[in-house]
């Protein structure tokens, strides 16, 4: 099976990566590191979402309806766009919910970015991250069933290979109250980045 985690890192290149930190500000080293965490983060999310029946439904026709994988191939003109934003606060909404603030707050503290400037860097992320699992599910020609399959065996292989993305599940499942230590787990050269910028 297509990994989703490996078609994303194989589509954002310096390129892309310069063009959403424009968007906050020119932080390149913080904007890096937001996107390191970002993209398993959502991933987890969505893994999370489908564990239901209906939850896998509503993903794989949501996939089915807007999002092929087309946009991989077309990153530079996407990102930092207008509509991109739109359409991927429309998707955390749904990804996310009411975690959203958390997630946001957390990954601030650990980039050094704003919860604003990583809310604007996970928008523009969110399409591609839905790109790739609709391409991922495309080329597999899964169901519903087979979607959650795919996504918990991601799921499974991104903690095995980022251990210290541990503090980010704690987000997604905490109520916001306490702080998460992480002095030193988004620092360049963490595990955190192993393998996604070469």
């Amino acid at each position: 099976m297509s990994g989703i985690f490996d078609l994303i890192k194989n589509s954002i290149g310096q390129r892309e990566v310069e063009q959403v930190s424009r968007e906050v500000g020119g932080n390149q080293d913080a904007t890096q590191r937001a996107i390191a965490a970002a993209i398993p983060l959502l991933l987890s999310a969505l893994q999370k979402n489908a564990k239901s029946r209906s939850g896998a439904e509503s993903l794989a026709n949501a996939l089915e309806r807007d999002h092929d994988g087309g946009i991989l191939g077309n990153l530079g003109s996407i990102l930092g766009q207008s509509n991109t934003q739109s359409m991927g606060e429309k998707i955390l909404g749904h990804v996310l919910g009411s975690r959203q603030d958390n997630v946001s707050t957390q990954l601030g503290k650990a980039t050094g970015l704003s919860s604003a400037d990583v809310t604007k860097i996970l928008a523009n992320l969110a399409p591609v991250v839905m790109g790739a699992v609709g391409k991922a599910k495309q080329q597999n020609n899964l169901d519903a069933s087979g979607l959650q399959d795919l996504l918990g065996l991601e799921r499974k292989t991104i903690k095995k290979q980022q251990p210290n993305l541990s503090f980010l599940e704690k987000a997604l499942d905490g109520d916001g109250d306490g702080d998460v230590d992480l002095s030193d787990v988004l620092k360049q050269g963490s595990g955190l980045l192993k393998g996604f910028f070469s």
